[in-house]
């Protein structure tokens, strides 16, 4: 009889767990994913169709969460260039600006290149994976699901997985919805020999929407490990004409903005207007989430977030902050900074709450650490490039007795990052198979 193994999360890690879990004959896999655009997780795009200043259609594109990704492992430049004769990913080539120390620009751009990008907006690439994985008829993908609770069955010692699916799985749905939400049995009704979790917020308490329902011995060593998350706040932002200006994606030297990319710089990311994606500071995105909390103060349920308050608040934040960048002749541009910018026509924002994982020295002894409703964030900037190992442990967490896996850049031993991420699904499912007894 076949094995059974159940993922949570479609992105770069479960998405890399499952192609290398994939070319084991004997395993039954299964993604279970809950991002409303589908699988891709911090790895994902946006795409709207609107009408610009002159009431004319316009379709924009945008990364707006992971915005590239390195390849500095021998390992991983091996997997890399498989994916590039695949025609997966390209390397990223531009006008790369900063203004910031080298140690502390963002992942690394532009000081210590190369920088990947996958064709056709970061997302695809785990689409991609998954695919591929597809290709065996032993993989299944269920996509708009959330995993609320694990249940194992004391005799069979197989989990079962507890959620919903539709309107009430998605993250950002509004109470009322989840509140009415029916949970069933999903995926596999007889169960699961192992499930590996890839999303962070799995291993949290009830409070949070992608909570899991893992038993607290587990989440509780998976929330040591972690020690404290790394928030970021994009928006992406649509101009009316071009702007002009002349780099394709900087890092910055400013309390409010980090990094910003134009999508049309990147490989088949064609849009009708110029878009461009803000990235914040973590210590911006840390007073922000302080100042408007993802849980409520009294109850501790999780506050979804609002996209009146996205579009009012660190939106337009972020903006003026790149148009103080852009057109201060002080700056990264000099005496040919711009005047202004165009008029916006678009603009959209996102909060990451756990966008990246603080780096593992940074414990709570941290001068930049700040514990907001129970749960621990950190600003502290650190290199992020190139990617290494930064502690002599695994690069994911195992509990073998209960068959319980928890892979993902939270967790990993490499420097934060996407390389970091996949290398660790791919580690937890090289250990998973000899668990198993399994060979490919």
């Amino acid at each position: 009889m076949k094995r059974k193994v159940a993922i949570i999360g479609g992105g770069i890690t479960g998405s890399a767990a499952c192609r290398r879990l994939s070319k084991c004959p004997d395993l039954h896999i299964h993604i279970l994913d809950q991002g409303r655009r589908g699988v891709g997780g911090r790895t994902s795009s946006r795409k709207y169709d609107v009408r610009d200043g002159n009431d004319e259609a316009a379709t924009l594109r945008f990364d707006h969460g992971c915005q590239f990704f390195r390849a500095d492992t021998d390992r991983f430049k091996k997997i890399v260039n498989e994916w590039i004769e695949k025609d997966y990913v390209s390397e990223w080539n531009g006008d790369f600006r900063s203004s910031i120390k080298q140690e502390h620009e963002f992942f690394g751009l532009p000081s210590t290149p190369p920088f990947y990008v996958s064709n056709d907006g970061m997302q695809t690439l785990s689409k991609n994976i998954l695919s591929d994985a597809s290709e065996n008829t032993n993989v299944r993908i269920h996509a708009g699901v959330r995993v609320a609770q694990l249940n194992r069955d004391t005799v069979t010692k197989k989990w079962k997985l507890i959620g919903t699916s539709g309107e009430a799985a998605y993250h950002d749905t509004d109470e009322k919805l989840q509140e009415d939400d029916q949970r069933n049995v999903i995926g596999e009704e007889s169960g699961y020999d192992a499930v590996v979790l890839t999303d962070i917020s799995s291993s949290f308490g009830g409070w949070h929407r992608a909570s899991a329902g893992v038993p607290d011995s587990f989440s509780t060593s998976v929330r040591n490990r972690v020690g404290a998350r790394v928030p970021l706040l994009t928006t992406m932002i649509a101009f009316d004409t071009a702007t002009d200006i002349p780099f394709d994606a900087a890092s910055f030297d400013h309390p409010v903005v980090w990094f910003a990319a134009k999508t049309s710089s990147k490989s088949q990311m064609k849009t009708d207007k110029e878009c461009w994606t803000i990235v914040s500071t973590a210590a911006y995105a840390c007073d922000k989430i302080e100042e408007t909390p993802m849980q409520d103060p009294k109850t501790g349920e999780f506050i979804p977030q609002s996209p009146d308050y996205l579009t009012t608040v660190p939106g337009p934040d972020l903006l003026r902050a790149f148009e103080e960048i852009v057109c201060d002749k002080a700056g990264i541009l000099g005496n040919d900074a711009l005047n202004n910018l165009p008029k916006h026509v678009f603009m959209d924002a996102q909060r990451w709450g756990s966008a990246l994982p603080c780096h593992r020295h940074l414990r709570h002894e941290s001068s930049t650490r700040k514990v907001l409703s129970g749960v621990p964030y950190d600003s502290g900037l650190h290199p992020l490039a190139p990617t290494r190992i930064e502690e002599d442990s695994k690069s994911f967490l195992a509990d073998d007795d209960l068959a319980l896996y928890q892979a993902g850049d939270m967790m990993s031993n490499y420097t934060p990052g996407m390389e970091g991420a996949a290398l660790s699904g791919i580690d937890a499912a090289e250990h998973l198979l000899a668990q198993l007894g399994l060979n490919d």
